[in-house]
């Protein structure tokens, strides 16, 4: 008679539940069209990856221009032009001339100045370190056209 009683113990609905919902969600999975599976697969983890893989080896800078006559040339762009706040990604060995190469792709005007809340930093300061001493960690670099130099 013993032999006769289901081997059912008092939590394996749970488990019957689990396996149940596994197996439906593979199910929809396999059967669904190819763009939302291979999206799901890769593109989203993918682009996880990348944003956290940039915030964790690069520093984020706003760079503003305060004289419009030291704008970066833009005239072979032809959609877009030179805005306030655009954000460039440095690590964290870059320098300031660094910075203002990326901004003026290498055709760095002479005059040019880098500073926030009104201290200069030096072509050969390290910007990470100049950005959190100078700048009390705030990311916002100005760059001016200094006057005494043309």
């Amino acid at each position: 008679m013993a032999s006769a009683m289901p081997k059912r113990w008092a939590w394996t609905f749970l488990k019957e539940g689990l396996s149940f919902r596994a197996g439906r969600l593979y199910e929809t999975f396999w059967n669904s069209q190819s763009n939302i599976k291979y999206t799901v697969l890769f593109l989203y983890p993918g682009a996880l990856f990348w944003v956290r893989w940039r915030a964790e080896t690069q520093y984020k800078y706003n760079v503003f221009i305060a004289d419009k006559s030291v704008e970066p040339d833009v005239s072979q762009n032809l959609v877009s032009g030179w805005t306030n706040g655009s954000t460039f990604y440095f690590p964290a060995m870059a320098t300031i001339k660094d910075l203002k190469d990326s901004v003026y792709d290498g055709k760095v005007p002479k005059a040019v100045r880098a500073g926030c809340h009104g201290r200069m930093m030096e072509d050969g300061d390290n910007l990470a370190l100049a950005v959190r001493t100078f700048c009390k960690r705030d990311p916002k670099i100005v760059l001016w056209e200094e006057e005494t130099e043309l």
